[in-house]
């Protein structure tokens, strides 16, 4: 079996180039909103209100608001996204290696994230636009989402890359599975280490 001609890497945001800690965003939530965790946690992220942002069917004044009407307490956008990028730390080295790989292959970013972080990525991921210019894909923009295999078709579509040419790197096994899918090469995030390796399996040089 020959060996894939691959010629760009779809990236993931939180869990691969960066560390995202989900329990320190909501505690910082909880002390400057004087709101629960637990409330927090539940009425808006596993009441799917937070989904429904991420998948555009919400826009961000409508997100904003509706954070404040579930828990019953002002919210400024200044305090969300405050949250949000303290949960956040760059990890250089897979920032360093996707940097590397732009020499050489086209590359670009897929987050399943809304309209108020596409917004602030400058100020919340300050590494991502040089790295990746214009070619970073919040879901809520752009209406899609990891969780279906079409929304990998419509994006390469766009960007008009071979799925056979791609490979796609998360941290999510059920994304992971849709990108396959759709025909793209994956990798399952969990170090460097491990994706190194697979590049290396693909003949793609850093």
């Amino acid at each position: 079996m020959s060996t894939p001609d691959i010629r760009a890497v779809l990236f993931d945001m939180d869990g691969v180039l960066y560390a995202y800690d989900f329990e320190a965003r909501l505690g910082l939530l909880e002390s400057a909103l004087e709101v629960s965790k637990e409330e927090i946690r539940t009425k808006i992220f596993n009441s799917g209100f937070d989904d429904q942002h991420d998948q555009g069917l919400v826009d961000v004044d409508g997100y904003i608001n509706g954070i404040a009407d579930r828990l019953g307490v002002p919210v400024r956008v200044g305090q969300w996204l405050a949250a949000r990028k303290w949960a956040m730390a760059p990890e250089p080295a897979m920032l360093d290696l996707a940097r590397a790989l732009k020499a050489n292959y086209q590359i670009a970013l897929l987050t399943n994230n809304g309209q108020f972080l596409a917004d602030a990525v400058a100020e919340v991921a300050p590494e991502l636009p040089d790295i990746f210019d214009d070619r970073m894909f919040f879901s809520g923009v752009w209406g899609f989402s990891k969780d279906f295999s079409v929304s990998f078709t419509t994006l390469l579509k766009k960007l008009d890359w071979s799925p056979a040419q791609t490979l796609f790197v998360d941290d999510h096994a059920g994304y992971i599975e849709q990108a396959a899918a759709a025909g793209l090469h994956t990798h399952l995030f969990t170090d460097i280490d491990g994706l190194r390796a697979t590049l290396a399996e693909l003949n793609v040089t850093v």
